[in-house]
């Protein structure tokens, strides 16, 4: 048969309106053996931008008005001229009886695939994906980079991907591992209704091993990374607070064995220190340090197992309460201790759990599950550390005791009630019981033991004093219970070393150095001034002598906030506003101090 029953030879674009390059694919139309006339696809594996293609010609174009081609595109522009020309030149330089004949002359295997052939510019056909995926966790198997469990865990992963493969009709190529087909996974799951948490995890997984073969021979098959954004999960692990009664009832409900009390007080020592259960085993190893305060008070100082890699040690500061001395005394040195703290972890879980059922602690909890299901070691941090912050400590003092950062306590760890934030909003010092009770009227008439009962501790003044220059600086914070104490007293005396330092070395001139060393001690001299002034206008407000003794500036300040109406009959109504009028700068504090010492003199002696 003629080459004349070779009719033609096309190339059409599979998306001509597209505005990213589309596959371009090969028409045949010839004479068939019974004389009629055929047409037969082949699809050439190029891709080619719409708007760089010479539809009427059939061939790429090099030069578009509105495109400025790169070298690359030039460069991938001309395979594509060359690849087109070679092709007609092949189909139309041959006789052939039918098309399957053909197919042979032009190295064609199947309608639908062009082999590796010199004519076909070397057009490789690309492996198999599932044999893709096979040779990376081979290899890492042979490799041991990944634990056995993950690699088993990746081959479950695989098959539920294979499953997906298969039931979807998909080609087994590079393309099943391309974005639009991980895409495609990934919807398949969410309609046969898997969990968010499961997808996340394949999905991760799938993409973990389409990157390791761009990495390695992939990429010379197209493949490239897929990006996955992790589907929304509800947490089904949210810690509460134990409440009083229960940790009472943990501490009260009969122990079986000796495996169960020895967990109970691991667990009481973790409420009672708000530490990991790595670090309580730390602990019971005694591996420690202790330190005791100007008091006489110890604190245990552990660096904390989890999250201290190279320069970044994280150290927890625990008050060595008589609590915390007595669970010390029962469990170090105990033969029940595990050999690891993963198994310690392990027996207090499964303790815990437990005695917290034989106790009845059946609250249902945010998980919608009793408590004695869900509680676990982690419970006891989080509860110590919402204790801790109900005592009124900082968020950064009790990420000192719990050795975490302060964001991680304010987040993660601490669960406030309603309660707890109404009692966040009161003036320092000054409960509503106490606001009520802070007037001369009820100072002065017969419920004045009222008033004291519901007057707050008062708060020890922390007060640091060191020479330096020639000027005695002096810092002052208001203090707490003992630990606060403790980390006030070396916070101030590091600020005044610090101090010390600058004032030794060069980054400041002397001249203007000394000049803020005046300034320091100036603001200090009139605060004591104005706290003095304050707790006699207070006197003359007939308020209780013995609440003011101990306040500090802000705390009489405050309380004089509160009796601001009764100083009209002494001073006008702007002046009163001066008392109460917020420095805008340091520079201003010595000016703004000075102004309200004198309106607390004008009032004293009015």
């Amino acid at each position: 048969m003629a080459t004349s029953q070779l009719i033609s030879v096309n190339f059409n674009l599979r998306k001509p309106k597209s505005t990213t390059p589309t596959p371009l694919y090969m028409v045949v139309y010839y004479v068939n053996s019974e004389g009629q006339t055929a047409q037969a696809k082949i699809p050439t594996r190029r891709k080619v931008l719409p708007a760089l293609w010479d539809s009427r010609k059939q061939q790429p174009i090099m030069t578009n008005k509105g495109i400025d081609l790169t070298n690359k595109q030039l460069r991938e522009q001309a395979e594509l001229y060359q690849y087109i020309a070679q092709v007609r030149i092949l189909a139309l330089s041959n006789t052939f009886t039918n098309f399957a004949e053909l197919k042979q002359n032009i190295n064609l295997t199947t309608d639908n695939d062009m082999s590796v052939t010199p004519q076909f510019i070397q057009s490789k056909k690309t492996p198999k994906a599932t044999n893709l995926i096979e040779e990376v966790l081979t290899m890492w198997e042979q490799q041991g980079s990944l634990a056995k469990n993950t690699i088993n865990t990746y081959r479950v992963v695989y098959k539920k991907w294979s499953k997906w493969l298969t039931t979807t009709n998909q080609t087994d190529s590079a393309k099943a591992l391309s974005q639009v087909a991980f895409n495609s996974f990934k919807d398949w799951m969410i309609s046969n209704g898997e969990s968010a948490q499961n997808i996340n995890i394949k999905c991760g997984t799938i993409a973990r091993i389409i990157k390791e073969l761009v990495n390695g021979n992939g990429a010379k098959y197209g493949i490239k990374e897929v990006t996955f954004k992790k589907l929304a999960t509800i947490s089904k692990n949210v810690k509460c607070e134990l409440l009083e009664e229960e940790i009472e009832a943990l501490k009260q409900v009969a122990t079986e064995t000796e495996r169960e009390t020895f967990s109970r007080n691991a667990f009481l020592l973790q409420l009672a220190t708000g530490q990991r259960v790595s670090d309580v085993y730390t602990i019971l190893k005694g591996e420690y340090e202790v330190l005791k305060d100007g008091n006489g008070n110890e604190f245990i100082i552990v660096q904390n197992k989890k999250g201290t890699k190279g320069k970044n040690v994280k150290k927890s500061y625990i008050p060595m309460t008589k609590e915390v001395s007595d669970l010390l005394q029962v469990l170090q040195g105990n033969e029940l201790l595990p050999k690891s703290d993963n198994k310690l972890k392990d027996l207090v879980n499964r303790n815990i759990k437990v005695l917290a059922e034989r106790a009845g602690l059946d609250r249902i909890t945010e998980n919608g599950k009793p408590l004695y299901e869900e509680i676990s070691s982690h419970y006891a941090r989080h509860t110590a550390a919402t204790q801790l912050s109900r005592r009124g400590l900082s968020d950064e003092q009790i990420a000192l005791q719990l050795g975490n950062s302060k964001e991680m306590v304010e987040r993660v760890y601490k669960h406030e009630t309603d309660s707890d934030i109404i009692a966040k909003l009161q003036p320092a010092g000054n409960t509503p019981a106490q606001a009520a009770s802070n007037t001369p009227a009820a100072a002065a008439g017969t419920d004045t033991t009222t008033a004291q009962t519901a007057a707050a501790p008062q708060s020890k003044r922390i007060e640091v004093t060191k020479n330096i220059g020639g000027y005695d600086v002096t810092l002052q914070a208001n203090g707490g219970n003992d630990f606060d104490n403790y980390l006030i007293n070396k916070e101030l005396n590091n600020k005044l070393a610090r101090l010390e330092e600058l004032r030794e070395s060069n980054a400041m001139s002397e001249g203007v150095f000394d000049y803020s060393l005046r300034y320091i001690a100036q603001r200090n001299n009139l605060l004591k001034v104005y706290s003095e002034l304050i707790k006699k206008v207070l006197e003359k407000l007939q308020y209780p002598k013995e609440q003011i003794s101990n306040k500090s500036s802000e705390e009489l300040t405050n309380t004089l906030y509160l009796l601001r109406g009764d100083l009209l009959q002494y001073v006008t109504k702007s002046k009163v506003k001066l008392l109460f009028i917020k420095s805008t700068s340091k520079d201003k504090e010595v000016d703004d101090l000075i102004i309200k010492i004198g309106v607390l003199v004008e009032i004293l002696k009015a």
